[in-house]
């Protein structure tokens, strides 16, 4: 009986390590800069390391949809959708979809800086940004009834998840509205980093430039379930993983820990963005099928209760380890080792 216990106690402590993965000193963080100021060589192998996904065979063979190993990528967010946006997880979770990013651009021989977009920069006036270039940058708005990227290295690449709950072929698609971008500017970019909390500094990244850069970008329809179908929308997601990190600098011995939210929508308010709860989710975008349902973590898991904690685990459901939200909590803490330039 005790021999037992003590194997069976082995083996969880094995698994939990090879499912967090320890962390190690980030004594050479690497430099993340805005598109602006990205070498033009980093730019053309970033955008073709990208292209390889959207053109790469899917791997694990468990997530509902996918056929490339974008797809992979997009299903998780379309699988997390409910877990990770109007909850506490919104900014962790994101932190380390960026992370899964990069670990999969490896696969397509890129290991150079990974790219944000400085948003404030281009306030107002989105459509003319580098960003948008056809060479060096991602295509620009979309043309015709789909709003089908037309130029640039995603035109005429295809996304297999979404949209919302679905699984159907669509383009990469887009359309920039530069009035709304107009919101992304620094004065409001400061106003939402200026609350004393994590949970009025998360209320306001969401509610203020995070969405409102979403809106005027509509990326994939504007379909907040699987807009991440867009290779745009980690340039735009790394502009909020910098907000967050600009927050927690200026306290860092209290913010590297606070941490609060729900870790699932409460079905009463879905998404804060559409008033009126999941039934108006789901006539926008239908409801988790049952496949997406039988692969969705527990979102509980790591918390004991419906709070996130520090201890709350992480899923890619297989593409990297899982990861603890306090492995994420400090983009310098050795799980994770960069920087904003």
């Amino acid at each position: 009986m005790l021999r037992d216990f003590f194997i069976a106690l082995l083996t969880a402590s094995t698994a939990l390590s090879a499912a967090v993965p320890a962390a190690t000193a980030c004594t050479n963080p690497q430099k993340r800069p805005s598109w602006h100021d990205m070498k033009e060589a980093d730019k053309k192998a970033y955008l073709a390391a990208n292209a390889c996904l959207l053109k790469s065979p899917q791997k694990l063979n468990r997530l509902p949809g996918a056929k490339t190993r974008w797809d992979e990528l997009v299903s998780l967010h379309q699988i997390h959708a409910l877990q990770i946006h109007t909850t506490g997880q919104f900014l962790p979770y994101h932190r380390y979809y960026i992370n899964i990013l990069a670990f999969l651009l490896k696969e397509c021989g890129y290991s150079g800086p990974l790219p944000y977009w400085d948003e404030t920069r281009d306030a107002g006036k989105f459509s003319s940004s580098p960003v948008f270039d056809p060479v060096t940058g991602f295509g620009g708005t979309g043309k015709g009834s789909k709003n089908c990227v037309a130029d640039g290295p995603f035109a005429n690449l295809t996304v297999n998840i979404g949209p919302g709950f679905k699984s159907q072929p669509r383009c990469v698609n887009r359309r920039i509205t530069n009035a709304l971008s107009t919101q992304c500017g620094a004065t409001y970019v400061a106003s939402a980093i200026s609350g004393p909390t994590y949970s009025q500094a998360l209320d306001a990244i969401y509610s203020g430039p995070h969405l409102v850069g979403h809106m005027a970008l509509a990326m994939m329809d504007g379909d907040s379930i699987t807009s991440s179908g867009d290779p745009l929308f980690f340039l735009h997601h790394g502009f909020v993983d910098k907000m967050w990190w600009d927050w927690q600098k200026k306290d860092l011995n209290t913010r590297l820990k606070d941490i609060s939210g729900l870790n699932a929508q409460d079905p009463a308010v879905g998404f804060s963005e559409f008033p009126g709860g999941m039934e108006v989710e789901s006539a926008m975008w239908g409801k988790p099928t049952a496949e997406i349902l039988a692969v969705t973590p527990d979102p509980m898991s790591g918390d004991g209760g419906k709070e996130i904690t520090l201890g709350h685990v992480m899923s890619s459901l297989g593409i990297i380890p899982n990861a603890t939200v306090a492995d994420v909590m400090d983009i310098k803490g050795g799980y994770l080792c960069y920087e904003f330039v």
